[in-house]
């Protein structure tokens, strides 16, 4: 993953906000809510979709990679494969890679086996399953509900696959927590050997581990974090690299623990299109409140480099948190550069919003404010 990401970032599209999991983790889905962003739940239209292909294109837009997930299990859509596999003949060449986050309880053979067949081959295609337990009775803990044996055979189905389709990558994830913190040696022993016996050959093949967080690193995230270093040590958890097969510890900490908060990369880096086609600036907006407007109408570019967007960045390099970035520990696995911070300021003064005087990075120290005429 890159601290900074080519072209526009990283862009998530929600194929649905509804989900078939009630995890100890997820609010919105433990507790049943009516609405997760604000707006009744809903599914991504085809319509919907396809437009938003047709207006990337049409705007010559190019991403790091595209994520097909938010706040919803993206399975539930039932035509999931047909978007990734429109995705991936529409955006060759203007994204780096696909990429959908899933439980897997309903994605099985036919499905994946679909996915695999039409998709175009020359676009890499990275599947995330999350399992976080070892065995059944922790699953059922952490999650709500019955489903790891189902979601084992569909990524083993996966592995045995990647044999005879170019840039197909899985990664399966552990997120630790005390419910299940006793399993993480087992968990990674068991994909260890899935991919020993179905996996050596293919794409890469991922083991992930994260820490559970907790409200946007409010209260208790430092037990939280403390849980999952003392889990990976006593469990003698760390990063592997062996070419087809990897470990991957999570060791990005919330901005919090640094002492000195700065602007949150999100805002530049991790534009969303909700189910119902509108883009917002930030995948830890839950409630949607740094809506731009509905791509569909605008396109993403007028959207993307408009008015509120720019004023919302520019308060954020000011200085000023406000609405739901007050308490939030920022997407912390992104670092803004250089060119991202005078670009909103050039882009600010194309619109009237300052004036500014931008002095080159030699004459500034790293954190040194730019200078406001």
């Amino acid at each position: 993953m890159s601290t900074t990401p080519s072209g526009l970032g990283v862009l998530q599209i929600e194929p649905t906000d509804h989900c078939n999991l009630a995890c100890r983790m997820c609010p919105p889905h433990r507790d049943r809510w009516d609405q997760v962003h604000g707006v009744a739940k809903g599914t991504l239209s085809n319509e919907v979709h396809d437009r938003l292909l047709e207006r990337l294109v049409e705007e010559d837009c190019y991403f790091d990679h595209v994520i097909y997930q938010w706040l919803g299990d993206p399975s539930l859509h039932p035509a999931l494969e047909d978007l990734l596999i429109g995705a991936s003949q529409r955006l060759a060449g203007r994204v780096g890679y696909l990429r959908a986050d899933t439980n897997g309880i309903l994605f099985g053979e036919q499905r994946l086996d679909r996915l695999v067949a039409g998709r175009n081959p020359d676009v890499p295609l990275l599947l995330v399953f999350t399992l976080d337990a070892a065995s059944p009775d922790t699953y059922r803990r952490v999650k709500g509900r019955d489903g790891l044996l189902r979601v084992r055979r569909h990524v083993r189905h996966l592995l045995r696959r990647r044999r005879h389709s170019a840039n197909l990558h899985l990664q399966v994830q552990f997120v630790v927590q005390r419910e299940n913190a006793h399993e993480a040696g087992a968990f990674l022993s068991y994909w260890r050997d899935a991919w020993a016996c179905h996996g050596r050959e293919g794409g890469f093949f991922e083991v992930l581990f994260k820490p559970l967080s907790v409200d946007g690193g409010a209260a208790g995230q430092a037990e939280s974090d403390r849980l999952y270093r003392t889990t990976l040590e006593e469990q003698a958890i760390f990063p592997e690299d062996h070419g087809g097969f990897a470990v991957r510890v999570w060791e990005d900490p919330p901005w919090q623990a640094a002492g000195a908060r700065g602007p949150c990369a999100a805002l530049w880096m991790t534009p969303v299109v909700r189910h119902d086609g509108r883009l917002q600036m930030c995948c830890a907006d839950l409630q949607g409140q740094l809506g731009l407007g509905s791509v569909q109408e605008h396109g993403f570019g007028a959207l993307w480099q408009g008015r509120r967007a720019t004023e919302l960045r520019l308060a954020q390099l000011q200085g000023k948190f406000e609405g739901p970035c007050v308490g939030c520990a920022g997407v912390n696995w992104y670092r803004l550069n250089e060119e991202h911070v005078a670009s909103t300021y050039r882009r600010a003064m194309e619109l009237g919003l300052t004036q500014v005087t931008l002095q080159p990075s030699s004459a500034r120290s790293k954190g040194d404010p730019v200078e406001i005429t």
